[in-house]
């Protein structure tokens, strides 16, 4: 008979994005010997990380998704608690939804019961009706919750509410990573772009790592991009990830003629090499909740173009990271885009000073997540 102590994860579906990253970072670290982690997702399609998560132990749970019916969501969840757990833990990553989740958790006694924020609500006019939802949410979680988590100030805010601080249960938890991957960058550049197929040939390279929705700001991207072209025409941009909107921009960047600038990679198990390869990253995102992106970027000494949507706190203090309005002009970003090569780089060790002072390390965040699961 296991004695591990079970924890399950509620979120969408285990693709690459910054959520999912996290927690496959924290069950490779993880006790396996003492936890065992599940993920209730919404999506009967299998997903990028599901073959690693149970080759580590872990269990897919699939229910269909709330929008298909709340009665049918809440019959396959309470099926799947009942047949796979008992659960030390619930640990509901999906922001507003999670007071309805962690609702169903009380009442089936699961005695650790988490709600964790990772992005932030975008302050723009909704109905009457979505108003509504995310008030009645937000007093489920105040009710139900033990433990309330943000990535960030203003997540926990976002989903918690301003005046959430007067309440011990609310903690920021910084997007931690694993820092062994980052400790060579970017010192072997030139052996990172010759395996990517990227030329030595002092063609400067920009990166950016999202999912393709509106939120990461895609278009706005590849419209800077080839403003700096004009007296760049060698650079090349590398976008990593997938999404919706992918073929939309693939479209973009074929209508103006940039295909040989702008290469889509795709989904990729390689981030650090690609940030170690490239000379900036770009991150002009509307909104982020954290940007956990931004850390890796920083942690492999990559100078960093970003968009005053990303939270300060993700900014490690190491002068790499560079930020601009979203309605600056053109040509403000085609300068920082050229400013990027000419930010000087700080050696590992002070990366590391500055990754674990700012609470991103993995080792460290894992422990104290375990202590959370085992109440």
């Amino acid at each position: 008979m296991s004695h591990k102590i079970k924890v399950l994860h509620v979120v969408g579906k285990m693709h690459p994005g910054g959520i999912e990253t996290l927690l496959m970072n924290v069950f490779r670290h993880l006790d396996r010997d003492r936890y065992e982690f599940h993920f209730a997702v919404q999506s009967e399609e299998r997903a990028f990380y599901d073959d690693e998560i149970e080759a580590l132990g872990g269990r897919i749970l699939r229910q269909p998704h709330p929008q298909r019916g709340l009665k049918r969501f809440r019959r396959a969840f309470e099926a799947n608690v009942r047949k796979h757990g008992p659960y030390g833990a619930v640990h509901s990553h999906i922001f507003g939804f999670s007071g309805y989740v962690l609702k169903l958790a009380s009442g089936l006694g699961i005695p650790v019961r988490i709600s964790h924020s990772h992005t932030v609500h975008r302050k723009t006019r909704e109905s009457l009706l979505r108003r509504l939802y995310r008030q009645h949410m937000q007093r489920l979680i105040l009710k139900h919750t033990t433990h309330m988590l943000g990535c960030s100030r203003a997540a926990c805010e976002s989903l918690f509410g301003t005046n959430c601080w007067s309440d011990s249960r609310v903690q920021v938890f910084p997007n931690a990573i694993a820092l062994l991957p980052y400790e060579s960058l970017p010192s072997n550049r030139a052996s990172l772009r010759e395996r990517l197929g990227i030329p030595n040939d002092g063609t400067q390279v920009f990166a950016h790592i999202g999912r393709f929705q509106p939120l990461k700001n895609h278009s706005f991207l590849i419209d800077r991009f080839a403003e700096y072209l004009r007296t760049n025409p060698d650079a090349k941009l590398l976008l990593v990830g997938d999404g919706p909107e992918k073929q939309a921009m693939q479209e973009k960047v074929e209508r103006l003629g940039l295909s040989g600038h702008i290469e889509f990679l795709g989904l990729r198990r390689d981030i650090p090499e690609l940030l170690g390869a490239a000379d900036g990253f770009i991150l002009p995102s509307q909104y982020e909740g954290l940007g956990i992106v931004l850390i890796e970027a920083q942690a492999a000494g990559v100078p960093c173009l970003i968009s005053e949507g990303v939270p300060d706190e993700a900014d490690l203090k190491l002068g790499l990271v560079s930020r601009l309005r979203l309605d600056d002009a053109a040509g403000k970003w085609v300068e920082g885009f050229r400013q990027l090569a000419l930010t000087p780089q700080p050696e590992w060790p002070k990366r590391l000073v500055a990754l674990e002072s700012s609470g991103f390390n993995m080792s460290s965040s894992v422990r104290r997540l375990e202590r959370l699961y085992g109440g």
